[in-house]
């Protein structure tokens, strides 16, 4: 017998147990096939004991259920348990937010039917009750769980429940479910299905696996069609600004920008240039800007944008302050750490004065600031912020793990190597790896950030045995959890060429290289000075190994780079200058 099924026998016995001897109140359990163990509960207590309705049976034409639905079915005989299941099906008729509202203002008037009612969901419509339905959720008095038994399940997700924390959870979760229901026959060519599904991946695509990816460019193919095939109207833009962004995270950059200029043009049309959704468009196709790595126009469509929400009042809304996050992103690649700071300033004073002091998201922009005053070498200044970050997410309080707290000890790790203050740099990257560890486990992606800060403290401590070990624990990381293309990854490869390097290796430094300058490429473009790194990295140990011709070809992009960012007396710009003399190459 399977682990699956082990669990699922031991999970039954429990609920029996349960129906036999509670009278009244609320139970639940969750399920990919709900409708099999409500029959079988039903078969084990005998059918004269439990009352089954399923919501799914129930026509959609009806209005949302409401507590006289529930009397109805429990007065169907005098069966004292009510089991009544698919309750996720009401989210999908109704909305998510209505039916968890409606359910959630029920809970007294389900406690007094006075039966027991067993209630089905699935796994997410389980996490969306504990989140969204507190009242509720705190009044069921037992909790079980009937794991799916196929193989395919069991393997495709995997990384989900083991990786996912908080909202990304909840969006896995709904993914899945999503997913099941398009694959059943009765949900084909569901248009709204397959953007929900859709909108879910985009959240959640890093965290599962890269095979997802077929399923929903099947999805993203069946939505462009339909889409090719009826006339725009307004409110088709949010969803095919999810197909767009579909596009661009399948890497197929070429089919966004067809939506994206269509939705953009379409609004100019009919509302013109000057109205707060002709800023949305904008937003919008700013992304597929990013993704193709033309900053300039990025750059111009978020400058663009916040005029208008400027004009019309909306400056803080939503895709505003995204605008504005991204435009000091962009700052901050380009070394304009003043215009970064005054945007994150401008956005901590807004929150401060709407939600107050002690609210909890101006961590991130605490931490935002931090990490430019460190970027400026000010590790003073950044470090009073990044205590304030700590702060703010010890005062939270929550029934979650503050999973938040692994990249607030990973800054402070990061900011002490820079001070070379290995010890308290040692000190907080082992909490952030045992949040890491208590949360995610010990295989998570996470883990990979970790090894590499780990790596950091054992080369100020001079110990380069070590500096491998953790390096290559990451290495085996990614593979393992195929993440070869991922940021992350590409740290590791630059520090493992960096390594090797320094150790008199450059042969096989350079593979290290190559590698971490395919992705920086690939992720940041040519104009960023993580690839510039690369290039100037490569170009070393190129000239170390007499390559001088493919040498001097990366050196001079590494300082092509440099100069457009910094200028031509920048420190970078110096450097490779002075290893590009006869007689200097392969200094590092």
């Amino acid at each position: 017998m399977t682990d699956a099924a082990t669990s699922n026998e031991e999970q039954l016995a429990m609920l029996l147990l349960i129906l036999k001897e509670v009278r009244q109140g609320i139970c639940l359990f969750q399920s990919e096939d709900q409708g099999m163990w409500a029959n079988l509960i039903r078969e084990r207590l005998g059918k004269e004991h439990v009352i089954l309705h399923n919501i799914a049976d129930d026509t959609k034409e009806r209005d949302m259920v409401g507590a006289g639905d529930f009397r109805m079915w429990a007065s169907q005989s005098e069966a004292g348990v009510v089991v009544i299941y698919n309750l996720q099906v009401l989210g999908l008729r109704y909305g998510d937010e209505e039916a968890i509202e409606k359910l959630n203002f029920m809970r007294d008037q389900l406690l007094s039917i006075g039966k027991l009612l067993v209630l089905g969901v699935s796994p997410y419509f389980k996490i969306l009750l504990s989140r969204k339905a507190r009242d509720l959720y705190s009044c069921i008095m037992y909790h079980f769980a009937f794991r799916e038994l196929s193989e395919e399940s069991s393997v495709a997700y995997a990384p989900v429940t083991s990786e996912l924390w908080g909202d990304d959870n909840l969006e896995a979760a709904r993914y899945r479910e999503m997913k099941e229901r398009i694959r059943g026959s009765g949900e084909k060519g569901d248009l709204s299905l397959y953007l929900s599904c859709m909108k879910s991946w985009n959240l959640i695509r890093t965290y599962i696996s890269y095979q997802e990816n077929e399923f929903v460019e099947s999805l993203a193919e069946a939505a462009d069609q339909q889409y090719l095939c009826k006339n725009m109207e307004p409110a088709d833009l949010e969803n095919i600004w999810i197909l767009a962004a579909t596009w661009l995270n399948l890497e197929k950059a070429e089919r966004s920008v067809f939506w994206y200029e269509k939705t953009l043009c379409f609004v100019r049309e009919l509302l013109g240039e000057n109205h707060e959704r002709y800023a949305d468009a904008l937003v919008e196709y700013a992304r597929y800007y990013h993704a193709v790595s033309d900053y300039d126009k990025c750059e111009a469509c978020y400058d663009h944008a916040v005029k208008i929400y400027e004009e019309t009042g909306r400056k803080y809304c939503i895709r505003g302050c995204v605008a504005l996050n991204r435009k000091a992103i962009l700052c901050c690649g380009r070394a304009e750490f003043d215009g970064a700071l005054a945007i994150y300033r401008d956005l901590l004073s807004y929150q401060i004065k709407r939600y107050g002091s002690q609210y909890y998201g101006n961590a991130c922009l605490y931490n935002n600031i931090g990490r430019v005053y460190e970027e400026q070498g000010d590790l003073t200044g950044a470090l009073q912020q990044y205590q304030k970050v700590l702060k703010l997410l010890h005062d939270e309080e929550g029934e979650e793990p503050r999973g938040d707290l692994i990249w607030a000890y990973q800054n402070l790790c990061n900011l002490y190597l820079h001070s070379g203050d290995a010890d308290a740099a040692w000190n907080y990257i082992k909490k952030a790896g045992k949040v890491v560890e208590d949360i995610y486990g010990q295989n998570s992606t996470r883990l990979i950030k970790i090894y590499n800060s780990m790596s950091g403290v054992w080369e100020i401590r001079m110990r380069p045995d070590k500096v491998w070990e953790y390096l290559q624990k990451a290495e085996r990381l990614i593979v393992q959890t195929r993440m070869e293309q991922s940021e992350d990854a590409a740290d590791i490869y630059y520090n493992m060429g960096r390594f090797l390097y320094v150790q008199g290796i450059p042969y096989k430094a350079i593979p290290c290289y190559r590698a971490a300058l395919l992705v920086r490429e690939k992720i940041y473009g040519g104009r960023n000075k993580l690839t510039a790194y690369c290039y100037e990295r490569l170009a070393q140990a190129l000239y170390r190994i007499s390559e001088d011709t493919e040498g001097e070809k990366y050196a001079a992009k590494a300082r092509k780079v440099y100069v457009a960012l910094f200028g031509s007396q920048d420190e970078n710009v110096k450097r490779v200058d002075a290893y590009l003399k006869p007689g200097k190459r392969g200094r590092p």
